[in-house]
């Protein structure tokens, strides 16, 4: 599963609807060298595996003091002003993740969390161009593999298996199949969740 997903995911239940859901991701379909490569682009303040990865994903286009950006979180040029609010937007995507894979990404992911809204340059800096390579790269490149997104609103979990994300209504979910996917992750499974989840749950 993409992390854009996320932005779009709501609960399939009736009466609920709550979004945004909670993701803690297990594991990665994206390989352990993509995200080291992807850290050290950032140590060394140069962003070649991120520029091409993105190879033809990100325009920026600069003339005079005029600045226009056009990647996959707009899809067409925007001026700059423009194009901040939507880069914000998406920030608020990564406030719901939690990465539990121990393996480097787990880093990219905080680091990528501490991207203050707030504080983002009014004109293209180089940190703000890395910022808008690394948000690009996480949320439109770097799949998971498995995890368990969470429902607060009605205690509800969903499970990625295979980097698919299982969304469906509880008439339709299998206690066989989701059991096993708890016990399995059991480690990294909330205890509220193992005990008290719906549909089911291990108690």
């Amino acid at each position: 599963m993409k992390l854009w997903l996320l932005d779009i995911l709501t609960c399939p239940v009736e009466g609920c609807k709550s979004y945004p859901l909670k993701l803690k991701i297990f594991t990665w379909e994206t390989k352990k060298d993509e995200f080291k490569k992807v850290n050290e682009d950032l140590e060394k303040k140069d962003l070649i595996f991120l520029k091409k990865s993105l190879k033809g994903k990100i325009t920026i286009k600069e003339s005079g003091s005029t600045v226009s950006i056009e990647d996959e979180m707009t899809k067409e040029p925007a001026p700059l002003k423009e194009y901040l609010k939507t880069f914000k937007e998406k920030l608020d995507i990564l406030k719901t993740i939690e990465d539990l894979s121990e393996t480097p990404s787990a880093q990219l992911i905080k680091k990528a969390q501490e991207i203050k809204k707030d504080k983002l340059p009014t004109s293209l800096t180089p940190e703000l161009n890395t910022q808008i390579h690394l948000l690009n790269w996480l949320l439109y490149r770097a799949e998971v593999e498995e995890g368990i997104m969470l429902c607060e609103k009605c205690g509800r979990w969903y499970p990625i298996i295979e980097t698919i994300p299982h969304m469906l209504p509880d008439d339709l979910r299998e206690a066989k199949e989701d059991k096993a996917f708890l016990e399995k992750w059991k480690n990294k499974i909330p205890k509220k969740v193992l005990n008290e989840g719906k549909p089911f749950n291990l108690k």
